[in-house]
């Protein structure tokens, strides 16, 4: 046995939405997944957190497709996003930023696309 354990970071969130939807179809509710865009896309050095990633974007895809199948008035929105530029991330990169300016995007502007995803409620959002 290698020592990994991959499920972890997959079973609380779907355990969560599975055991909420009954109460969302009641109130018309809402499901916003912050996922990664390394669930999107291959990582070069990356292959557990982006597996990981692939398989709750899977999940919640799937169960988006579900519920728009049975015409369920819950919706369910997937955030891909990438590298989010905090003061803390400034401080670990500041010596050696590999990223490209158009692969980051500020807490400002992510937190304004995600309190508009909230109200218009897409099948999925990206930012940057």
């Amino acid at each position: 046995s290698s020592g990994i354990n991959a499920e972890w970071p997959l079973r609380p969130g779907i355990e969560l939405a599975v055991q909420a939807l009954p109460y969302l179809e009641k109130q018309k509710g809402h499901i916003f997944v912050t996922s990664s865009l390394a669930g999107e896309i291959p990582l070069y050095k990356n292959s557990l957190y982006c597996s990981t990633k692939h398989a709750m974007n899977g999940f919640f895809y799937s169960l988006q497709q579900e519920l728009l199948a049975k015409e369920s008035p819950v919706s369910l929105t997937i955030g891909a996003f990438g590298l989010i530029w905090t003061k803390e991330m400034a401080q670990v990169l500041a010596s050696n930023n590999p990223y490209p300016g158009w692969a980051t995007g500020s807490v400002e502007d992510c937190s304004r696309g995600m309190m508009e995803a909230y109200v218009t409620r897409p099948q999925t959002m990206t930012f940057p």
